[in-house]
């Protein structure tokens, strides 16, 4: 027997509504998840480039002795000039070589020079939104990444009569006590507070105006290529500050090239308390107030 063709009967309005709305739920559900895996592998990457810059920056203290200055200043007679800075010095070891080679140390860095406009992603935080060119630090190429001055502010934030740099004041630059400032020559074993113990390098995102890797483009723009530790430069705080896109905090090389994640929470306290704060102690690399874990 051939059977009946039975009718067949399609959606009805409201069974497809429900079933859309269930589609919309799990898609709302799934959105957070596959969100946070996504930031979660920019922060693998953040970790794993800066773990890149401290092998670089160790590489470099093997053939030369010392960490890289924080910025290269010749000729103090000079009004402000440009200076190629710490993360200019150490291409040859993250795998630019041949870039480095194009630099002529003997005269100021200029964005007429192609090279200098180059987006390298050694320096770049995925998860910053900065333009490869960043306009807000002289058109030079951008970084995320930032060399620790020390627990006192930068030269620019202090009252004139305090400059390092300024015309007037003083003729060469004080010694920080931070890692890489202007012709600074930084020794592992001029870091008694111990290497484990003393940050190197940290983040700068858009929200602070990120950094270029080139250099500074005067000695007005130290915070170009470092930035201070100091309370009024705490972190994600100001246009000052050590910054990230990453929620909570941001990420810090210390100086035995570990990577370390510090929350934004950090105790700070500012010059005139009786006690430093945790985040100027792990800024200074010689004054003997030790922080083992941060």
């Amino acid at each position: 027997m051939t059977p009946h063709n039975r009718a067949r009967r399609g959606f009805t309005l409201i069974e497809a509504t429900v079933v859309l709305a269930i589609i919309t739920l799990l898609a709302a559900l799934a959105a957070p998840a596959l969100q946070g895996s996504r930031e979660e592998a920019r922060l693998t990457q953040c970790k794993n480039n800066l773990k890149q810059l401290g092998l670089a920056l160790h590489n470099y203290h093997d053939v030369w002795v010392t960490f890289p200055p924080g910025w290269v200043q010749h000729d103090w007679d000079a009004p402000s000039p440009a200076g190629y800075c710490w993360s200019a010095q150490i291409l040859p070891y993250v795998g630019h070589a041949q870039l480095y080679n194009q630099f002529d140390f003997r005269r100021p860095p200029s964005t007429q020079d192609d090279w200098l406009l180059e987006p390298l992603d050694v320096f770049r935080c995925p998860s910053d939104t900065l333009e490869p060119i960043n306009e807000l630090r002289g058109g030079f190429a951008t970084s995320n990444y930032s060399g620790n001055f020390g627990s006192k502010p930068l030269p620019r934030w202090l009252p004139s009569e305090m400059s390092q740099f300024w015309p007037g004041t003083m003729p060469t630059p004080d010694e920080s006590d931070g890692i890489l400032w202007c012709n600074s020559s930084v020794r592992i074993r001029d870091i008694t507070d111990g290497t484990s113990n003393t940050i190197m390098v940290g983040e700068r995102c858009v929200t602070s105006g990120g950094g270029i890797w080139p250099a500074v483009t005067s000695n007005h723009h130290e915070n170009d290529a470092v930035t201070d530790g100091s309370h009024q430069s705490r972190l994600n705080d100001n246009y000052a500050s050590f910054s990230s896109r990453h929620a909570d905090g941001a990420h810090f090389l210390k100086c035995d090239g570990a990577v370390t994640f510090v929350s934004d929470d950090i105790d700070s306290r500012p010059a005139s308390a009786r006690e430093m704060g945790t985040y100027q102690r792990i800024a200074g690399r010689n004054d003997g107030n030790v922080v083992r874990d941060f």
